[in-house]
């Protein structure tokens, strides 16, 4: 690459396994003709602060390394910059959550370090979701992967840290069974396209890549660069058929789409409300509260990732 890569780091992702890696980092980094600079977070948020304040210094490359919450942070300080034309993003996976890079065929950190060291470049969609703050005032945020509401998103956000030393899947699968005992649907009012469903939903979730939840295939067909979103409403279905629906994702047959109860969209803008308090998970991140308008912003980041999507 012409322009050395800043590496924003997040040493606690993956449970914290993903501190004890960085001396392998380092040297995949060093083999492949690159300078091993990096930034270490401190805390949830920092990697949006050391992204933002590296491109006011004039950075021109930043790669998040860590799981999707970094990602997250680190994309949303380009978007936030009015940075997508002039700064590359990437992303070498180390967290628990390592969809994005999966999504874009770079799941292993060999692979993501040779398409940042040969400069591979594509564009990628972003969402764009306006929503309400803890505060309760209006923000603005971007998602590369989801944006969703109800019961599956409180999984993810209930997830303890310990459990994530298991893996990728395996620790929201748990929390799946564990959440199971309590109630499972909410009211929600949905527009896709501008028509209207009011309905009980277990959740409501609109996708830009494929992948969500550490490896479960949510919405096959998803695409990161087709200028759409796809959204799932996950009916009142009970129990049994949450466990089906889970274990088709897990299997990535993509069959729990074609259950009675579950019904798939495409879609360029989504308004979202419920008259329960109701969080927002945006790739695996609390970000905010409903109510919600999501939209695409076509060709909004340019990746350091192959050109094409895995097969």
């Amino acid at each position: 690459m012409s322009t050395q890569p800043l590496f924003v780091v997040n040493p606690e992702s993956g449970g914290g396994r993903t501190r004890n890696r960085i001396p392998s980092l380092v040297a995949g980094i060093s083999a492949r003709g690159m300078t091993p600079d990096l930034s270490l977070t401190e805390r949830r948020g920092h990697a949006y602060e050391l992204s933002r304040r590296a491109i006011g210094q004039g950075r021109e490359c930043l790669i998040a390394c860590g799981g999707d919450g970094t990602v997250f942070e680190v994309a949303n300080a380009i978007l936030d910059a009015g940075a997508g034309d002039d700064v590359v993003l990437g992303t070498v996976g180390l967290g628990t959550g390592k969809d994005v890079a999966k999504c874009l065929g770079i799941g292993r950190p060999w692979a993501a370090l040779r398409a940042i060291a040969a400069g591979h470049e594509r564009r990628i969609d972003a969402g764009r979701i306006e929503l309400r703050d803890e505060g309760g005032d209006p923000v603005t945020r971007h998602f590369l992967l989801e944006a969703s509401a109800g019961w599956v998103p409180e999984i993810s956000q209930s997830t303890p840290k310990l459990l994530k030393r298991l893996g990728d899947t395996a620790p929201y699968v748990i929390m799946t069974v564990v959440k199971m005992a309590g109630r499972m649907s909410r009211d929600f009012t949905v527009e896709i396209d501008g028509e209207r469903f009011d309905g009980r939903y277990n959740s409501i979730s609109v996708h830009n890549m494929a992948y969500w939840g550490g490896d479960l295939l949510a919405v096959p067909a998803a695409a990161p660069d087709d200028a759409v979103l796809d959204v799932v409403r996950w009916g009142d279905v009970g129990r049994r058929d949450i466990l089906k629906a889970v274990d088709a994702q897990r299997k990535a047959n993509g069959s729990h789409l074609d259950m009675r109860g579950v019904d798939h969209d495409r879609a360029r803008s989504v308004v979202l409300s419920s008259p329960r308090l109701s969080v927002v998970d945006l790739d695996g991140e609390r970000g905010g509260y409903l109510p919600a308008r999501v939209g695409v912003v076509p060709a909004a980041l340019r990746f350091l990732a192959p050109p094409n999507d895995p097969a």
